[in-house]
């Protein structure tokens, strides 16, 4: 059996193997009849590189290579890039999902999640559009769970390969997410979860039923509690994932989740406005719980047993800490389990902080002086969240008085592009790059956040001699003042 390295160039393989040329040049690669052509090209271009460049199937190359008694080795990941990159071209071009995903299990069946999150990871950095790589994420776990019985044998088969394959990134942790204590933050996002499914299966059930149209229209407005569920993850899971290098799969999530909350929004607000409105709707309420149901799915198989790999002990009390305070979603926060482990060390951390000569400290303001805790008294009593962070972007101070935007402590440190989703982060670093250079000094937006009328105003801080020191963010909820005008 003859080996082929596909972490060699091109040329390298055909002066191995001569007869090499022939083969690729019928695949479709037809400039290697060229000997300039092999030569520049050739020997900076691997096989899997130039599938991509050519738009030939990789595993059309593959399956007739190895027909040809050849046995391909070596640079896995390119391969696995060139095929998912493959994928989302066929998507693209409008073919089924259902063929593709029949195709994926077939090629990845021996594959870890934590491999494909990391091919996928490396296709955003070499320029794939993420909302691309998104299409793709629902390829590789859409195909798992839910089958229909009118479903072939051979797809049944496929999914519960395909299932092992994800299922590897648990066995690849010390412990599984099964495996977990209760309380384990974890663990409370899972009971989320839980309660979530039940709330898609009482909307289902309204809406192949008889259907009470007032009722469904209640449950699909109780399904906004996801945004508290997605929020924590992408607060708290997803930023501390970046920290280790693993961006793909958090940024694939976080761009799906952003789309299933725009379309829950625009639904709640015409069945809100026009009850009567629903059939009109039906056919979108439908998909939206079904993309719901996959990111249970997505959480539970890949984030969720990513984050229990990378994530510190101590980082997971610092979760622990955040996710009571930033709400529960679908569940009574009061009945949810405690982590013993958890709260002793928040118990120690509150004893750190609380330093009665700190309290005690006096800070000189022009106008005046007021201690710590005194000024600590003073900002709990304003209803408005207030965000700061300093000249490098790096997040220093928050507010969460106003309840609008939550911030975990976690956050404190981070710099500020890791705590947005990746569609605001060109904006974000342009309002910055703008307040630096003075183009501008402030920007003001309102507009109805689950409508409520908000606005959130964006100030450079600039010290006595003009220096930038940084940027803050005021978020407030005026409906409180509207309501007092109106009477």
């Amino acid at each position: 059996m003859k080996k082929l390295d596909l972490k060699k160039s091109v040329a390298e393989l055909v002066r191995e193997y001569p007869e090499l040329k022939e083969i690729l040049a019928e695949l479709g690669f037809k400039d290697i009849m060229k000997p300039a052509a092999l030569q520049l090209m050739g020997r900076i271009m691997t096989l899997p590189r130039g599938a991509v460049v050519k738009g030939i199937p990789m595993e059309k190359i593959r399956a007739t290579l190895e027909a040809k008694g050849f046995t391909l080795t070596g640079a896995e990941q390119q391969a696995r890039q060139a095929m998912l990159r493959e994928y989302i071209t066929r998507l693209n071009g409008g073919e089924s999902l259902e063929t593709v995903r029949a195709d994926f299990v077939r090629h990845f069946e021996d594959v870890k999640a934590e491999e494909i999150a990391e091919a996928e990871q490396d296709l955003i950095k070499g320029g794939v559009p993420l909302k691309d790589v998104q299409r793709l994420c629902d390829v590789h776990s859409a195909l798992f769970h839910d089958c229909s019985e009118s479903e072939s044998k051979e797809q049944e088969a496929l999914r519960k390969t395909a299932e092992k394959t994800h299922a590897a990134a648990a066995a690849a942790a010390l412990l599984t997410t099964d495996d977990l204590p209760e309380g384990h933050p974890l663990s409370l996002l899972r009971l989320e979860n839980d309660a979530l499914v039940r709330h898609l299966d009482a909307i289902h059930h309204e809406m192949v039923g008889a259907g009470d149209v007032a009722k469904l229209t209640g449950l699909i407005a109780g399904l906004n509690a996801v945004r508290s569920h997605y929020a924590k993850k992408e607060e708290l899971l997803m930023p501390m994932l970046y920290d280790y290098g693993v961006t793909g799969p958090s940024q694939v999530m976080w761009g799906v989740d952003d789309e299933i909350k725009r379309e829950l929004g625009v639904i709640t607000k015409a069945l809100k406005e026009d009850s009567e409105s629903y059939p009109l709707y039906k056919g979108r309420i439908e998909p939206l719980c079904a993309r719901i149901r996959e990111m249970v799915f997505k959480e539970d198989r890949i984030l969720f047993p990513l984050s229990l790999r990378y994530l510190t002990q101590e980082q997971w009390f610092m979760v622990y800490r955040d996710l009571f305070e930033m709400g529960m979603a679908f569940v009574d926060a009061e009945t949810m389990p405690r982590w013993p482990e958890g709260e002793a060390w928040m118990k120690e951390q509150s004893a750190k902080d609380l330093k009665p000569e700190l309290l005690e400290g006096k800070v000189k303001l022009p106008t005046g002086e007021l201690t710590l805790k005194e000024l600590q008294g003073i900002l709990k009593l304003l209803d408005v969240d207030i965000t700061f962070i300093d000249k490098d972007d790096i997040l220093r101070y928050f507010l969460n008085e106003g309840k609008i935007f939550s911030r975990p402590l976690s956050a404190l440190g981070r710099e500020v592009y890791n705590c947005h989703p990746p569609e605001i982060i060109p904006v974000v670093r342009q309002l910055l790059l703008d307040f630096k250079a003075k183009k501008r000094t402030h920007m003001e937006i309102y507009r109805r956040i689950m409508g409520r009328p908000v606005g959130v105003r964006y100030a450079a801080v600039y010290g006595a001699d003009g220096e930038y020191m940084g940027a803050v963010e005021f978020v407030q909820d005026y409906q409180k003042a509207l309501d007092k005008f109106q009477k």
